[in-house]
């Protein structure tokens, strides 16, 4: 009898089921070793040394100390029991780094040794898995050192800063090499809003009454450009360059004044060629990005929805940086395009996607339907997992569709003094968007009529209409994602993992889809930016995720790589840290945000008061800072049952963490924040 391991009981079932008679699949249930969590778990002969708390000998080269963990005990003796009677034992763990660290962790506590059998594969269909197990290969320790190197870097991070939070912040913050990068990058978007200053101008709209008729905008006035909100500084004021007429209520009204008056004459046609190139097959970070703009999925729950696709054996491996399809996988898009669309909908040649992302790692395919791409409407699922697997079933035939060819044209027309602009834009052939389209639709995206120059058209429903400029945008979740993955910060398997950490920290609050910053997670961020910029860094960061693929690649030592970034870099920056509590000023404010005992405050005038959780920096207007000040403010009522505890648990938790507050963490609620923080 012949065991294979795998990592989840869903994927053991179904690949039993392929395998069946002599053979056992048994799930492993994810990582079986690891770092201890506490000096009091190790073994004695550990328990005095130096480095008993890190469970890292940084001075030996860096060794980490693995145990078994404990809540895999019982299925850790049952694989043991399994392998000693096996006559083969094959790891069949993910296909990526933390799969080749937990297939490499498995030999050892099972004692495998040379004998240890490596597979892999990229999804879970009968052809792949026996493929699969007729080809193993040995374990490679190179992607084991990169992941060992990983662990052990979050942990010399996690332990070194998360301390220095505890005692300049409070409470049960924690610190990380990913999740600490990724809060700056929305902490410098959040402090961008918070200081930007509004500008209000004027646009005005006409309908030109051609056949049929089509919309226009003003542009220009004697030759000089009205303003547009890219014509404004952050700091609300006309950019010293630009040569333009910023229109107010009285000039706009005096404009469509005129404007009802006068007829418009066409003064130029400009007719460009549009060819609009299919999206690429999905990365994780695609079809996160994808699920949360279509189907309004966050970055978590896409990741589980894949993860159970995966194990049913519907869609291929779900952590991949490549677009790359295989030629089998190419030659059944394009067979169901066919079915679908006739012949005629695709191209000649099938299309190959190179990645764009420098930083690249996992050599799998893009995520795409597993098998012979059942459609969705015959695979039986049903609610979210059907709607993310139509996802990815017709992103993947897309990409191997037709070009959409259309045509734009741009028609400036002459009123008077005043100059008119209408853009239109007409698909000619749908090409992919015939079942796939990417782009929202635009209000300037109308049909515009065949005019020709000279020609004379009345104008109706002339408009003015006020606006303002506006903000750099929040992130979505999965507008972050491609943030995240652009700047080189994290990998597909942590891009979700590290969103969850940051909102469960209260760092980082989900309104409206979109992603604010807490005035806790500004005050985490402004004294990690301040004491240890090093972690908060992208480029830094996005320099040690290149430094573990050379790890993984075999071209770079692990210890080297260590000693440059812990005892050159991060732990002399921990040493030279001070210990006193972050203040962060409100831009638009004459107010201050301070923290103590890792609650979040407002200071005015020298008088503080704790903010209510669900209460965000853009919130905070003068009228709503009195009434906090004056103890008037009211909490808006809570619409769940779950809301409603939290708020009335809310005043018993607050009592003693009032910003004025002079009192610091005492030592048992710091030790007890040190077994609590998290350190990833």
């Amino acid at each position: 009898m012949k065991l294979l391991i795998v990592e989840s009981p869903a994927k053991a079932r179904k690949i039993q089921n392929y395998l069946g008679a002599g053979w056992q699949v048994r799930a492993c249930l994810g990582h079986v070793r690891d770092l201890p969590n506490s000096k009091d778990v190790l073994p004695d002969r550990y328990k005095n040394a130096a480095f008993a708390k890190l469970g890292v000998d940084v001075e030996n080269n860096y060794a980490p100390i693995y145990l078994a963990r404990k809540d895999k005990a019982q299925t850790i003796q049952d694989l043991k029991a399994l392998a000693k009677s096996a006559e083969a034992v094959y790891l069949a763990a993910d296909p990526d780094r933390e799969g080749e660290s937990i297939a490499w962790h498995l030999s050892v506590l099972l004692g495998l040794g040379k004998d240890a059998k490596r597979v892999t594969y990229q999804e879970i269909t009968e052809r792949a898995i026996r493929q699969a197990v007729a080809n193993p290969r040995t374990i490679d320790f190179h992607l084991v050192a990169a992941q060992e190197t990983r662990r052990v870097l979050d942990r010399l991070a996690g332990y070194g800063v998360s301390p220095l939070l505890w005692d300049a912040v409070g409470g049960p913050q924690s610190a990380g090499r990913v999740q600490s990068a990724a809060l700056m990058l929305l902490s410098q978007r959040e402090q961008s809003r918070l200081s930007f200053v509004a500008s209000a101008f004027w646009r005005v709209g006409v309908t030109v009454k051609s056949q049929p008729t089509f919309k226009a905008q003003v542009t220009a006035i004697r030759g000089v450009a009205l303003a547009t909100a890219a014509s404004f500084t952050p700091q609300g004021q006309l950019k010293p360059d630009s040569n333009v007429t910023q229109l107010d209520q009285e000039k706009a009204v005096q404009l469509v004044s005129y404007l009802n008056r006068q007829q418009a004459v066409v003064s130029a046609v400009t007719l460009s060629p549009v060819v609009r190139r299919p999206p690429p097959p999905l990365t994780t970070s695609g079809l996160q990005q994808a699920a949360n703009a279509k189907l309004k999925l966050g970055a978590a729950q896409v990741t589980k929805l894949a993860q159970s696709l995966y194990e049913q054996g519907l869609i291929t491996y779900i952590r991949t940086d490549s677009p790359h399809l295989s030629d089998e996988a190419i030659g059944l898009a394009r067979e169901a395009v066919a079915t679908r669309f006739g012949p005629s909908a695709l191209p000649q040649e099938g299309r190959q996607y190179a990645t764009r992302n420098q930083n690249a790692q996992e050599a799998h395919e893009a995520i795409r339907p597993a098998g012979k791409f059942v459609a969705p409407e015959q695979i039986g699922l049903s609610g979210d997992e059907l709607a993310l697997y139509r996802l990815v079933y017709e992103r993947t035939l897309a990409s191997q569709m037709r070009d959409a060819v259309g045509e734009k044209t741009a028609v400036t027309l002459q009123a008077g003094v005043v100059t008119l602009h209408a853009s239109g834009v007409v698909l000619t052939e749908k090409g992919f968007t015939a079942l796939y389209d990417d782009q929202d639709s635009s209000d300037e995206e109308q049909a515009l009529p065949k005019v020709r120059v000279g020609e004379r058209f009345s104008l109706k429903d002339t408009r003015a209409e006020e606006k303002k400029s506006s903000p750099p945008s929040r992130f979505t979740e999965g507008k972050f994602v491609q943030v995240m993955e652009k700047a080189g910060i994290g990998r597909p398997s942590t891009y979700g993992a590290t969103l969850e950490t940051l909102q469960r920290r209260n760092y980082v609050a989900l309104r409206n889809r979109q992603l604010h910053v807490t005035p806790l997670g500004l005050l985490v961020a402004s004294y990690l930016m301040k004491q240890v910029p090093q972690l908060v860094n992208a480029e830094f960061t996005a320099q040690m995720e290149g430094d573990l693929d050379k790890i993984a690649n075999g071209t770079l030592s692990r210890v080297a790589y260590l000693d440059s970034i812990w005892k050159g870099t991060l732990a002399p920056a921990i040493r030279e840290a001070q210990l006193s509590a972050p203040r962060y000023p409100l831009p638009h404010l004459d107010a201050v945000l301070e923290v103590r005992g890792g609650v979040a405050g407002l200071v005015v005038s020298g008088k503080g008061v704790a903010l209510p959780d669900n209460v965000l920096p853009e919130d905070l207007t003068m009228q709503m800072v009195a009434a906090l000040m004056s103890g008037t403010f009211k909490l808006p009522k809570p619409k769940t049952p779950d809301a409603a505890k939290r708020t009335a648990d809310q005043p018993a938790r607050r009592a003693h963490g009032a910003a004025s507050s002079k009192k610091r963490t005492t030592a048992a609620s710091a030790t007890k924040c040190r077994k609590s923080a998290g350190v990833k």
